[in-house]
């Protein structure tokens, strides 16, 4: 007969009495047949000996699985399974000294609310809860009451046994198997002492503080019927994800969650329809008022506490929902073998009793009260990460463009620095969402969308809580004109270090690029001009957000200028720009590092019939779509020789024309490696950067000129600024941008083979 005996040293596999397996948890050994056959894990290697000479030494990677990094219950190395190690917590059974330093919590005249305990199976978990409900006790405010539903689990039945003759709880063992509900409602109303209960699943695991915690809510609010803490799988209750079973593992344990919770959501609770069972507090007042669990309506559980719930709002009453006390679920072990049915039997159940249940529920999570609360579990495992460390908030857009590279290239070099980086990007009118860079290995799902309309307070609250030596400033494009501005000032009247980097001409023009409602090219209208613009009907859609007087606008953005520690930017042409404006404030010109300066040039592979053009990028109208688009048709209509590409793509009507006019268009890359590796596979003879507004910078001349493809831009802004530098780098006159003909004709009368020659210098 084949045993498994775990404890907390060792598991064994015991054959007719013969250990024929043992693996130490301590050493991360394990050996075969008495030691024939060993496999070790030390000081981060995995080593297989075999009648002791060693067959293998392997370099293995090191992971804890810790669920209370406080006491010595679990050992910090590779304990387990690949399988398991994908779970943030696998409860084990406590080794038996460790039962003998625990205080006993039991019964007596000064208990305030007994904690009930269900057990039936599940020997791991059962004991390792239990163990938690001991350790975390700090005060005599609560008995721990253990009741064992007739289990069939003999080691089990008997470690209880043992256990309680210590001393350690209150232990009852039924003497038939009552089922779930049933052993509840007989521990309510027999051995709990007529006082509050709190229900505790047997793979539920506290830490300390969790019972002064909640039962502080109960005591300062008579009206409160129930208290449910947060958890990783409690469905309405779950974090980080709401409605999941959340055992992926994260950056820090339970334990450290809960301390966490403790802090940062200290005194918040949420009210709820309904509680959820796992950690589940009941008022006796409530009880003796509408009565326990219904134990006829839901026989083995499914609903039972949802309808407890129910009735106590029926009654006056209100479920609360904790933020403070975070409780580690594994999930339905004890009675594991109840099939969907059952669930589908209390579903039936509820609807029958409360026919509004559901649409109260269903109401319910469509709000989402309670993603205050995990928000600020999230900004506080943030701060947490990022604690005794640099740190630099980097506002931006959420734009795709050439701020992605940007965002890149200013994180690394903060990184070079040890400083660490918070990305804060606005968009949608009124959101902004808080994330961090990919190898910072921390998940905040819940500070995405964050409203600027219904929640500014939020936004303080994290940059207080995060105390960042900078703010990084580059955009704000995306938001109406009202939360703009609200940020604006926002920083103008703090005491943040905040600098801005110009990546546009927000601070001067309603949609960014200083043109006209009508798309064109202007130069530099007058501030009068700006603010006629705003006055006129039917402006595309997507400038409205934007719109404002421009005289407001200078005057906000002069009160936030005046505030910034350093303003930047990334030609002088830019900077030229900013300056007619505000006139009294010092730019910096610095350039954005060449984050192309290794490649390889370009190789031409001239087609004999017709000269190809590439264009780069996400073309909308400003960045020249249209004028792409209006080369096309007149390539097509006059049977020119010259063969247009996309690489990447454009809005859908002006790729509609292109793409019926011949352009290939590839579609959109998603990284400059893939934009290089397309052009090398075209291999044009020309690269055309039609933008026609003022570029700041232009990371898309960046590639071609790391290519050394020879290049047509419009002679204005940064991109007829850098463009001067390169001979082979052809400078459009921006009264050619309405001249789709005069660029046709002037692209075949270029002498392309001598910018070729000039480019290979």
């Amino acid at each position: 007969m084949l045993k498994r005996i775990t404890t907390q040293s060792a598991v064994k596999l015991k054959c007719l009495g013969i250990t024929i397996y043992k693996r130490k948890l301590d050493s991360n050994e394990q050996f075969f047949l008495k030691k024939v056959f060993v496999i070790k894990r030390d000081n981060g290697y995995k080593k297989i000996s075999f009648l002791g000479l060693n067959i293998l030494s392997k370099k293995l990677p090191v992971k804890s699985n810790v669920l209370n990094p406080d006491n010595n219950l679990y050992n910090h190395s590779d304990i387990i399974s690949d399988v398991q190690k994908k779970l943030w917590f696998t409860p084990l059974t406590p080794e038996d000294h460790l039962w003998d330093e625990l205080q006993p919590a039991k019964y007596s005249s000064r208990t305030r609310c007994v904690v009930i305990l269900p057990i039936y199976k599940g020997l791991d978990e059962s004991l390792c809860s239990i163990y938690h409900a001991l350790k975390s006790k700090t005060t005599d405010e609560y008995s721990l009451l253990v009741i064992n539903d007739a289990g069939p689990d003999q080691e089990l039945n008997l470690k209880l046994d043992e256990l309680s003759q210590k001393g350690l709880f209150d232990y009852h063992l039924n003497k038939e198997n009552l089922g779930f509900v049933k052993t509840i409602n007989f521990a309510i109303s027999n051995l709990s002492h007529n006082l509050d209960v709190i229900l505790l699943n047997s793979d539920a695991f506290v830490f300390e503080g969790w019972f002064e915690r909640m039962i502080d809510y109960a005591n300062s609010d008579k009206s409160i019927a129930t208290i449910t803490p947060m958890s990783n799988n409690a469905t309405i209750c779950s974090y980080p994800f709401t409605c999941q079973d959340n055992n992926k593992v994260l950056e820090v344990t339970p334990a450290e969650l809960d301390q966490l919770a403790a802090k940062i959501n200290k005194g918040a609770y949420i009210e709820t329809p309904t509680g959820v069972g796992f950690c589940f507090y009941m008022r006796r007042e409530v009880i003796n008022k509408i009565g326990m669990l219904d134990d006829n309506a839901f026989k083995v559980g499914y609903g039972e506490e949802n309808d407890f719930c129910m009735r106590a709002l029926h009654a006056g009453y209100k479920n609360i929902i904790i933020g403070d006390v975070f409780v580690f679920h594994v999930g339905s072990v004890s009675f594991s073998a109840i099939k969907a049915e059952n669930m589908k039997k209390g579903e039936n159940a509820l609807k029958l009793k409360h026919p509004n249940y559901l649409n109260m529920v269903h109401h319910f999570l469509n709000v989402d009260p309670v993603l205050i609360l995990r928000r600020n579990l999230d900004i506080a495992r943030l701060k947490l990460k990022l604690e005794n460390r640099k740190t630099v908030v980097i506002v931006s857009h959420a734009w795709d463009g050439g701020i992605n590279t940007y965002l890149k290239q200013i994180v690394k070099q903060y990184k070079n620095q040890n400083i660490d980086c918070i990305l804060l990007k606005v968009h949608d009118k009124k959101y902004y969402s808080i994330e961090v860079p990919e190898n910072y290995n921390i998940e905040l799902p819940n500070l995405k969308n964050l409203s600027l309309s219904c929640d500014f307070g939020f936004l303080d609250f994290f940059f207080k809580t995060s105390q960042p030596d900078l703010i990084h400033i580059n955009s704000f494009a995306g938001l109406d004109w009202h939360h703009h501005e609200k940020l604006l000032y926002y920083f103008a009247s703090s005491d943040w270090n905040y600098k801005f980097i110009i990546h546009d001409y927000a601070c001067m023009s309603y949609d960014y690029k200083l043109l006209s409602p009508e798309y064109i090219y202007k130069g530099l209208p007058t501030l009068a001009q700006r603010n006629i613009w705003n006055n006129w009907k039917s402006l595309p859609a997507d400038y409205e957000v934007n719109i404002s007087d421009a005289i407001e606008k200078h005057k906000a953005y002069n009160l936030f200028f005046n505030k910034c520690s350093k303003i930047e930017a990334p030609s002088y042409r830019t900077r030229d720009i900013v300056l007619y404006d505000f006139p009294e404030i010092n730019i910096d010109v610095i350039p954005h590092e060449n984050v192309f300066k290794n490649i390889v040039p370009a190789q031409r592979n001239k087609d004999k019939d017709k000269i190809k053009i590439a264009s780069i990028g996400a073309l909308s109208i400003e960045k020249g779509s249209q004028v792409l688009a209006a080369l096309a048709v007149d390539a097509k209509n006059r049977d020119l020789k010259l063969s247009y590409f996309l690489v990447g793509y454009s809005n859908p009507s002006d790729q509609h024309v292109m793409q019926t006019n011949n352009v290939k268009v590839t579609g959109k890359y998603h990284n400059d490696e893939e934009c290089i590796n397309q052009l090398r596979k075209i291999s044009p003879d020309l690269i055309l950067l039609p933008s026609i507004w003022e570029e700041t910078f232009s990371y898309t001349l960046s590639i071609a000129l790391a290519l050394k493809i020879p290049t047509l831009v419009f002679d204005i802004g940064a991109q007829g600024e850098r463009g001067k530098d390169h001979n082979w780098v052809v400078k459009l006159d921006p009264l050619l941008m309405h001249n789709p003909r005069g660029i046709s004709d002037l692209i075949l009368n270029l002498n392309i083979d001598k910018l070729w020659n000039e480019a290979s210098k």
